[in-house]
């Protein structure tokens, strides 16, 4: 990486006031905010070399027959993430720091067992299109935890079989908590806007059996 990039990521690490938020969706589903969790905080450094861990090649799903490159960088950790009729196949696990595990299985549930990490580019209009995470494999009842690093982005959710969204904010060092329910009726998506210029990694915890 060239002294600009590592410069131009410099305000990503300001400190900012640390909360939680429990925040409804409607009368019954919800998401959970951990905001600037200090213990989930990276400074330019560690963005960097996490960064660098991302794979040289895009991940490829299958849709409606056809091999699609995902318009982002992806890798799971741990236990391989199976979706779109495609499998990410995992790397160790320990490549990555044990700190989001340690955190997330006190924090929110102790059955995390698994990694996926996306990396965005901003320059290259990376985006992650409305889905519902996929749950083969997973441990019923337990949620999703996806965590952010570098530029602040747009989490959208909409209601599956509705109209309308909801946007929520997601910074450097914020946890954002999908339960299971909320996974099954909404959807989500972090949609590319021409002023985000810049990068950001998220790493997404969830439990496999």
């Amino acid at each position: 990486m060239n002294i600009i990039k590592e410069m131009e990521q410099l305000n990503f690490f300001e400190e900012e006031k640390s909360g939680y938020e429990k925040i409804y969706l409607d009368g019954e589903y919800f998401i959970e905010i951990y905001h600037q969790v200090s213990k989930l905080k990276i400074d330019t450094k560690e963005f960097n070399l996490l960064w660098n861990e991302h794979p040289e090649e895009f991940h490829e799903v299958r849709i409606l027959g056809k091999l699609i490159k995902t318009p982002r960088w992806q890798q799971a950790y741990g236990k391989n993430y199976e979706y779109t009729g495609s499998r990410n196949n995992a790397l160790p696990i320990d490549r990555i720091d044990n700190k989001y595990l340690e955190w997330s299985k006190i924090n929110i549930d102790e059955n995390l067992n698994g990694i996926l990490i996306n990396w965005y580019e901003g320059e290259q209009n990376h985006y992650i299109g409305k889905h519902r995470d996929s749950t083969k494999g997973l441990i019923k009842g337990t949620p999703i935890v996806t965590i952010s690093h570098g530029e602040e982005r747009v989490f959208r959710l909409r209601p599956l079989r509705g109209k309308g969204y909801k946007d929520f904010k997601v910074k450097n060092g914020d946890a954002l908590v999908i339960p299971w329910n909320t996974n099954k009726i909404y959807t989500h998506e972090v949609p590319h806007f021409k002023k985000y210029k810049k990068r950001r990694i998220s790493v997404t915890l969830r439990a496999y059996s």
